[in-house]
């Protein structure tokens, strides 16, 4: 009888999750798993058939705990709170914030990213901004805000952009704006730009 193995299923996906995490996708393998687990590569495969399947999860798990770092309360503004945590993700989780966004990836990342799209969209149903609008408005504004913030998330996850470290410090000398002041700026823009024109392509409709 073969020795009972001393970790389970998510054992195996946790430990792969945190070389990821320290390391990114090029530390991944068997070996780097087995090592943090302190057990040999065998019975890794046990539990997880191929390296594929692991990677798989890893997006999975990275994804779960993007959404629940970006939905953390930090101004009391949930439509600003999750613009802020998506840049601090990328600034201080740039493995995990690589993996959930590189393209040999894409398709696990599609097969889980709509359930956390809709979590993040139960978020604002109680914004007044957002209250009253249809599911297609809100998405229509969300995704365009997408854009932005993922723009400047991959900026500062590459280094392009180097966030203050002072709260109170601009973004950057050609914005002249904290970060915070930026998003703010940026959210309320995006915002009116498309209620505005939501409203000019229906006129009789009430917001």
């Amino acid at each position: 009888m073969p020795p009972k193995q001393r970790f389970s299923y998510e054992d195996v996906v946790e430990a792969a999750f945190a070389v990821v995490r320290r390391e990114g996708w090029q530390g991944l393998s068997a070996r780097a798993i087995a090592k943090e687990l302190n057990a040999s590569t065998r019975p890794i495969y046990d539990h997880l058939k191929s390296m594929r399947h692991i990677e798989e999860e890893v997006v999975k798990k990275a994804l779960t705990y993007f959404v629940e770092f970006i939905s953390r309360d930090r101004t009391g503004d949930r439509w600003l709170d999750q613009a802020l945590g998506y840049v601090l993700f990328a600034d201080q989780e740039r493995h995990l914030f690589r993996c959930i966004n590189d393209e040999k990836h894409i398709q696990a990342q599609k097969k889980f990213a709509r359930t956390h799209w809709d979590k993040l969209d139960e978020q604002l149903s109680a914004d007044p901004r957002f209250k009253g609008r249809s599911k297609a408005e809100r998405d229509r504004i969300r995704i365009a805000r997408w854009f932005m913030i993922h723009g400047l998330s991959f900026l500062v996850s590459n280094g392009w952009i180097l966030l203050p470290r002072e709260e109170k410090s601009v973004l950057s000398e050609q914005v002249g704006m904290p970060l915070l002041d930026f998003l703010r700026t940026a959210n309320q823009a995006l915002y009116d730009g498309f209620i505005q024109s939501v409203e000019q392509e229906d006129p009789s409709e009430e917001p």
